[in-house]
């Protein structure tokens, strides 16, 4: 092996290191970005950062071969070069596809509402109830039209979906969902003509209610749901994406069945809601598909 050819695969490996370090920074969000994809996208930043230390090694590992009695060893360390740019795409690949996937999930410029990383109880309640979801699982079909989604007590993914039902949403604040703020009392209810948010029962403030375009019944049966890791499953369940403001008494009509089995409501905004749930509900299932092919 020349002087030249040796020199042209040190330059290679050196820019090899320099991708990784370059490409990690690219995905590192603004003071905006929130949770993603620092906490958001762990995994794949440590697999990141675990194969920039492999290539580190493998960089100082001695790579000046004496051909032809070390073409084994030229052989092998050129092999290794191989595996190591393989792997940078696919790590590469992973951590953008995470970052995209948590950016859409969260939904910044239509909600203020932050994506958060699940907590260590929940992850961990949650990698325990994935266990027992059996290999053959298949999720459930629709329900019959104008039926709400429902799982059943025997369904394999019921302990996923109680796990991830529990406070969800919860009490989100006074944020803007869907570009929207919180309604106030006395503004106009749009589910219903000729109708204003009263006060809510407790007089704290609005009877308003941040609401599921999809339920999360119907969520956990999505295609591919229920291979998600806890991170994921955790994050499309309580995106940004999927929740808008309600009016109480829309939201407990409305339960987990479409906005378009609903009746008395405002046909103007039953028509706009219609199209929001099938926006979203592809959305989603893009990004599950997005988040399983990110998954390391």
């Amino acid at each position: 092996m020349n002087t030249k050819t040796r020199e042209r695969r040190r330059t290679i490996m050196a820019r090899f290191v320099a991708l990784v370090v370059v490409c990690m920074s690219l995905f590192l969000p603004g003071p905006r970005a929130a949770a993603a994809p620092q906490e958001m996208c762990s995994a794949q930043i440590a697999a990141a950062e675990a194969l920039a230390a492999q290539i580190a090694a493998h960089n100082a590992a001695p790579h000046v071969f004496e051909l032809p009695r070390q073409a084994a060893a030229y052989a092998a360390y050129n092999a290794e070069a191989a595996a190591l740019e393989a792997r940078k795409a696919q790590v590469q690949a992973a951590l953008a596809a995470c970052a995209a996937a948590m950016s859409a999930l969260e939904s910044a410029s239509n909600s203020s509402l932050p994506l958060r990383p699940v907590p260590e109880t929940t992850r961990v309640a949650l990698e325990n109830a994935i266990k027992n979801i059996p290999a053959n699982y298949t999720p459930p079909p629709a329900p019959a039209s104008g039926k709400a989604w429902r799982v059943p007590p025997t369904s394999e993914i019921k302990p996923v979906y109680d796990i991830l039902r529990a406070g969800n949403p919860g009490n989100v604040g006074n944020v803007r969902l869907q570009g929207q703020p919180r309604p106030r009392v006395g503004d106009r209810d749009p589910a219903y003509a000729n109708r204003t948010i009263p006060l809510s029962r407790s007089g704290n403030g609005p009877a308003v209610s941040p609401d599921h375009i999809i339920p999360l019944s119907e969520i956990v049966s999505m295609p591919g749901f229920h291979r998600l890791t806890p991170m994921n499953m955790y994050a499309v369940t309580r995106a940004p994406v999927n929740l808008q403001w309600m009016s109480s008494k829309a939201n407990w009509s409305k339960s987990s069945r479409s906005v378009a089995n609903m009746s008395g409501v405002d046909p103007a905004w039953q028509a706009a809601q219609v199209q929001l749930e099938i926006r979203t509900r592809q959305q989603l299932q893009d990004l599950i598909t997005k988040l399983l092919a990110s998954q390391v």
